[in-house]
């Protein structure tokens, strides 16, 4: 084939794959558009029975004289006595304009703020403690990350160590309970923990 003509065809083929990703680009935009605006006229939605996240601050293991980091992660779950949470991870917020009501959106987004502010403590606070004892700490470690899963959290280092403790005492069914709580995770993070908790698995077996 002449290097014209190959030419040409190549330009011809570029030119079209350029068009059709345009129109794509185009049709997207539009209907991210159109649903926003449907989103806009929703009407306000009573949000007052929604799944709250409640924290149970006389079981988790507390403690008074902890020394920092971890006084600063407590304190900041502490602040939130008096707050209301919602886990809205994986949800936009035309997704909550068109659940909820433009009107919520600014309440929604305060209580999933809260939310992310008490599962990265939680996070930061069982990974401090396993850094610091692992065996020491393992009990105070299991209830935390125990609550932690039970409230929707997407840490993946707070799956890995509850994992890596129960995989320690031969408790290999909880493992399997933790992939399976995973894999109902509305979160990006999900395929990473649920692999990691595979993978961990895997190792055992090898």
């Amino acid at each position: 084939m002449p290097i014209f003509v190959f030419f040409v065809i190549f330009a011809v083929w570029t030119m079209y794959e350029i068009k059709k990703s345009n129109n794509k680009g185009k049709a997207l935009s539009e209907a991210f558009w159109q649903r926003e605006n449907e989103a806009n006229n929703v009407r306000k939605q009573d949000i007052s029975n929604l799944d709250y996240v409640e924290i149970p601050y006389d079981e988790l293991p507390f403690d008074d004289n902890a020394h920092e980091p971890i006084k600063s992660y407590q304190d900041k779950i502490l602040s939130l006595r008096d707050s209301k949470i919602l886990n809205l991870t994986g949800y936009t917020n035309t997704d909550l304009k068109m659940m909820y009501g433009p009107a919520n959106l600014n309440n929604l987004t305060e209580y999933d703020n809260n939310y992310i502010t008490l599962v990265s403590n939680l996070g930061l606070w069982i990974k401090a403690l396993n850094d610091e004892n692992h065996d020491g700490n393992a009990d105070s470690i299991k209830t935390l990350a125990a609550y932690a899963v039970s409230i929707g959290s997407d840490v993946s280092t707070t799956y890995k160590i509850l994992a890596s403790i129960y995989l320690e005492a031969d408790m290999i069914p909880e493992i399997y309970d933790l992939i399976d709580k995973a894999t109902e995770l509305n979160s990006l993070n999900k395929d990473v923990i649920v692999t990691s908790l595979r993978s961990l698995l895997e190792s055992d077996i090898s």
